[in-house]
């Protein structure tokens, strides 16, 4: 790696960080959420789904208006597991559609022998519906509502509203105790 700043400008950019950064209100507004573009969880996005994300993102900070850094990591967190649940329909929707017409090419032409034909979903299909795809929306759900809850409480209290903590109970199973929060 090469380092092509010259001399002046390595001064200049000293003092220049001396001065501790924006200043002004519109230079602070632009410079706000840079950090959630390029942050961690922008991993878990493909390339596919950066534009729709973004879009959920731009959104729910506009909407949300989180002024903590922790309220702008759970907005994230409330993009992405939005972005999961469309996952989640899409590959329902996908998985439904196999089953309905398993020799469907995906744009539509179904071979001649099968003109007319309706198929019917199976009950094995519709088990694993439930056991897969509705578990792994419910668990998303339930995150994203955490995390939804998690951010109203914290936006509360920043404003001086008296806020109850969350409340976490030990429930006994079979197998022994299973803790469990509760926003």
């Amino acid at each position: 790696m090469t380092n092509d700043t010259s001399p002046k400008q390595r001064a200049a950019n000293t003092e220049n960080a001396k001065l501790g950064g924006v200043k002004t209100e519109r230079g602070k507004a632009v410079v706000r959420f840079n950090a959630r573009k390029h942050g961690i969880l922008a991993n878990l996005i493909s390339d596919y789904e950066k534009g729709l994300y973004d879009h959920y993102l731009d959104q729910l900070f506009e909407e949300l208006q989180p002024a903590t850094t922790l309220e702008e990591m759970l907005v994230e967190r409330i993009a992405l597991f939005y972005l999961r649940l469309y996952r989640a329909g899409k590959a329902e929707k996908e998985f439904v559609m196999s089953c309905l017409d398993p020799d469907d090419d995906g744009l539509g032409f179904t071979p001649l022998g099968k003109q007319g034909y309706k198929p019917i979903v199976q009950p094995e299909h519709i088990e694993r519906l439930g056991t897969v795809y509705h578990r792994y929306e419910t668990n998303i759900e339930n995150r994203l509502y955490r995390a939804m809850h998690e951010l109203e409480r914290l936006q509360r209290m920043r404003v001086g509203e008296s806020v109850f903590a969350p409340l976490a109970i030990d429930v006994h199973s079979e197998n022994g105790f299973v803790s469990q929060n509760n926003p």
